[in-house]
Order: C-alpha cells, then structure tokens, then sequence
C-alpha cells in the first residue's frame, strides 16, 4: 500500500471548494476552540516559559505567538503556539490531539506567506484528515503503543502538521511526500510526561516538525517516499509489523471528512480525556439530585484497567498532576460542582478541603470487564449518601462529543472564559467575530492581530 502517496496527493490537490460545507463549519469550530486554549495558556507560568525561551532564539519576525507581543520564525512561532494549544489539557481529543499540532503549524505557514483565512481554514481540515488516516491504520493495537510509552498525538501529529502546513504553500505531491515522510521521522512524545508540563512539547514539537519538513520540501530537498509503508518507516518502527493496516488508506478520502465523521470532542473540563465521562456523570449526578459535599459519605467510579495507565496519578499532591488523575477530578467536582482551570493550581489541590474530598472518591478496577473500546471508555459512577441512599449513573457520549456537541453559545463561552485572560471588551469579541468567520478573511494577518498583544 503506497500509503505516503495517497497522503501526498490528497494533501496537495485539496482546496477549500473541495471540502464539504459541514466539514468547513466543523473545521472552524475547532479552530476557535484551540485557539482558545493556547490563549489562556500563554499566561500559565509554563506558557511564560515558553514564550520567553522562545524570544530568546530570536529568529526573523515571519509569524507571531498567541497572547504575546512576540514576533518570531515561523518554525519557532509553530513550536511556541503548539505547545501553548496542548499545555492545559484543554484542547480536542477523540483520535488523540489532533488540532493542537495541525493548527499552529498552518497558521504560521500561513501568516508567514500572506496565505488567506479559508486557505487556513482548509489546510487544517486536510491535516485533521491525514491524522485520523494514519490514527485508525493502528487504532486496534494504540493500548499497546501507549502502554509502551508513546503518545499518539506527537506520533501521528508531525506528518498531519506536514500535510496542512505543505497545504499552505502548495507543494507538489513529491514534495509532499518528503515533507510528511521527513516529519514522521521526528515522531516521538512520552506519556511518562502524562500531568506535568512535558506533555505539550509534544504538539509544539510535531508542529516544529511539520513546518520544517515542508521548508525543506520546498526547496526540493531529498528524502525517502514511503517514510510511512516502507519496511523501515513509521508502521514498522512504531507499531510492529502486523499491527497495523493500511488498506483503507484512500477509502473515501477527500469525500468522507474525519472531522464530521467520526469527529472530536471538544472539552467541557481542562483534563485528560479518559476523565470526562466520569465527570459528566458525576456532575448530573450532584445537579438531579441537589447533592451537597457535606451529605456525602463515598463517590466510587469503575474502570476498565487499562484506563489507569492514562490517568494513572492517585491523590496527586501537584495540581497539574491532577488533570491525569481520575479520583482527583471527581473529588473537584465534588467539592465545587465544576472542574476548571482553576482546579489545578498547587494551592487547591492541597487545601484541607480538597484532600476531605479526595478521601471520598474511591476507583474501581475491574479486570473482569472485556478488553475491547467499549468496556474501555466506560466509567459509571455511584454517589452513596450518609444516610444510605445511593445514585448511579453511567454517560455514554460526553458534552462536546460528536454525539453531543455543545451548542454554539457553550462553545464561544468556553473560548471567551480561556481567551479573556489575555483579551477584553471589544478585541475579545473582535476576535470571536473573525474566528467563526475565518474561512472569508483575506488574511490570517487579520486574526493574529486581534489574538496578539
């Protein structure tokens, strides 16, 4: 299967007027959501770092960082905002981050070339394709690649980054297989890094590898064509031959949109995914039945085991730490009746308070539970009342998921809530009116001015 250059041909003939009206509209959506995120990021002290180390390289001014005064290289403006768009764990998930690395390397692609705002627009579309492409080839065996210690987002993110961002400057699709065969050989990323600020390197470093894989692309540099299918590329080096199948590569590809079907969830709680249907539940939980903290005597929620390798964290004693802790999120949600960005500082997690709650949670492991997708994702959750009284219940689709999406008012509410810790009053909703929009902007110039300082 010549799967790099079904890949190329498709990420370099892909037009805006190619791409269906409700993948465009999708495609904006989350834009706006991780543009969000990466906003309120860039005032968390790791989003400082970063926005600091960057200047210090210097790099000419050819595209700017979110939420920052900061002109830089494009390569380096790519690194910066994927990182600030993965930092809070706030970003889409679904077939793992996808738009944390795709975006930032298209937009400073496109920002550094004058490249229009539905030209964004479709560029990351393409590379949310490309992802989910190379994602569901070995989506059976990823528990395995997880437990091995790799996180999917920086693997499949560097060539997805490459397609958009090659998108952007029109490579040819030999150029294009270099570029996306190029940023597969920088795949990489830990989930040892799993809850602390390790793991957004991991979508600014695919956006970095993106970027300059097409930079040198471009210029005709020379690189293998399979970087992908050959017998020494990214299947066989990261999933083992046998464990994985690309012959659905091209099956509707270009008319079947990832991004509308199977989609992604955008998240209604700044954690790691594996939390949120607990969280949904446990949150209709306290609001059906006017549950107050101090009525309390237990919370338990069951998992599949191989949940606890993502969330693994158990009474973590570092804020951040709790997004990839599953008790202590729905300790949080206990306690408050919210999880948000607020829920993860050192000072919360460590309040008397807090720990009170947190000795009320108890997980359930059950290794009986069948070792398939569904029993994967399940995580019901029982409330037991001081006096006796027990609720349970179990979510299916999450809010914000495909099957349950936000509406457009809780979707621009999140955005504004994560972008209004950098923008105010008119150039708040300036940038709001430019990002559901974006496909008609003459140029991604026009949004960068309204998200920057």
């Amino acid at each position: 299967m010549e799967a790099t250059a079904v890949l190329s041909a498709f990420a370099s003939r892909t037009r805006l007027h190619d791409i269906s009206a409700e993948a465009i509209a999708a495609t904006k959506r989350h834009i706006l959501d991780c543009a969000g995120v990466a906003l309120a990021a860039a005032m968390e002290p790791a989003g400082r770092i970063i926005i600091g180390i960057t200047q210090e390289q210097g790099g000419a001014a050819q595209a700017r960082v979110f939420g920052s005064s900061l002109r830089t290289s494009t390569v380096a403006a790519a690194w910066a905002n994927g990182t600030l768009a993965h930092l809070l764990d706030y970003d889409d998930t679904g077939f793992s981050h996808p738009t944390a690395c795709i975006l930032p390397a298209a937009l400073a692609m496109a920002e550094s070339t004058g490249a229009s705002g539905g030209e964004l627009v479709a560029a990351v579309c393409v590379g949310l394709e490309v992802f989910e492409r190379l994602s569901s080839s070995g989506r059976q065996h990823e528990p395995a690649l997880r437990r091995r210690g790799f996180h999917p987002t920086s693997l499949y993110g560097c060539s997805a980054a490459a397609a958009a961002a090659g998108n952007i400057v029109g490579l040819n699709p030999t150029q294009m297989a270099v570029a996306i065969g190029l940023a597969a050989a920088n795949a990489g990323g830990l989930t040892q890094h799993f809850g602390t600020w390790g793991k957004g390197i991991h979508a600014g470093n695919a956006a970095r590898a993106g970027v300059t894989s097409v930079l040198l692309a471009r210029k005709d540099y020379v690189a293998d064509l399979e970087g992908i299918e050959g017998d020494y590329g990214f299947f066989s080096a990261f999933h083992g031959p046998g464990n994985y199948d690309l012959g659905k590569m091209a099956d509707g590809l270009g008319t079947h949109w990832s991004i509308v079907d199977p989609g992604l969830t955008i998240k209604n709680y700044p954690c790691c995914g594996g939390n949120l249907r607990a969280l949904d539940a446990a949150q209709a939980l306290l609001r059906e039945n006017d549950i107050k903290f101090d009525d309390v005597a237990r919370l338990e929620v069951d998992v599949h085991p191989d949940l606890l390798h993502v969330v693994r964290f158990h009474k973590p004693k570092q804020g951040f730490r709790g997004k990839f802790s599953i008790d202590y999120v729905l300790a949080a949600m206990l306690l408050d009746g919210r999880v948000d960005l607020d829920s993860f500082t050192d000072s919360y997690c460590n309040a008397p308070r807090m720990r009170a709650s947190l000795d009320k949670v108890q997980v359930n492991a059950h290794p009986e539970w069948p070792n398939d997708a569904t029993a994967r994702r399940k995580s019901p959750v029982t409330i037991t009342m001081n006096d006796g009284r027990t609720f349970t219940k179990m979510v299916e689709k999450v809010r914000g998921s495909p099957g349950n999406p936000m509406t457009r008012d809780e979707l621009v509410g999140k955005y504004r809530g994560c972008a209004s810790r950098v923008l105010q009053g008119e150039r708040l909703e300036q940038s709001v009116a430019i990002l559901e929009t974006l496909d008609k902007a003459k140029e991604v110039k026009e949004l960068m001015d309204a998200m920057t300082i």
